[in-house]
């Protein structure tokens, strides 16, 4: 028994299900009801929340990387990576999840200027809605693509 390999794997587990769970729920329930609550709640909903989310998703996704890194390099697998069925699947999912991390991370930002967007006048309003549609837009694509990451290394040791 290998223990510092289980430590490493559940640690990147644990916080890969944190990560995607978040950016799911933030995709498909969250956004989705702020949305039809309407333009004045979702700004203090958003506001509200946003440290707590940039922590739980940004966190997850930092510590799911790099204790996924950590666990390649630890089974001596670097060089398997673009020479194998497994080493293709967790490069996919890596790069994937590089990819998710960072539109996430455009989302947040975006969500974080939509709750601090005027809305006295017609163009303030316009704005804050198209940076409103742009954060639901970089939510979904994130919460898709850790959706393929997950798939992928889950995957990797079957193909």
């Amino acid at each position: 028994m290998d223990a510092e390999m289980i430590v490493m794997r559940v640690v990147h587990i644990l916080a890969g299900v944190v990560w995607a769970g978040s950016a799911i729920f933030l995709a498909v329930v969250l956004d989705p009801r702020l949305r039809a609550l309407g333009p004045d709640v979702q700004r203090s909903v958003t506001a509200a929340l946003a440290p707590a989310l940039r922590l739980v998703l940004e966190g997850g996704a930092a510590v799911t990387i790099l204790a996924g890194l950590a666990l390649v390099i630890r089974m001596g697998r670097l060089e398997d990576l673009l020479d194998t069925n497994w080493g293709l699947a967790i490069t996919v999912g890596l790069v994937t999840s590089l990819l998710a991390h960072a539109t996430g991370a455009i989302a947040a930002a975006t969500a974080k200027r939509m709750a601090h967007a005027g809305r006295e006048t017609s163009d303030e309003q316009a704005k804050a809605d198209r940076l409103s549609n742009r954060a639901t837009l970089l939510a979904r694509i994130t919460a898709v693509m850790v959706v393929i990451a997950v798939v992928t290394m889950a995957a990797a040791r079957f193909v």
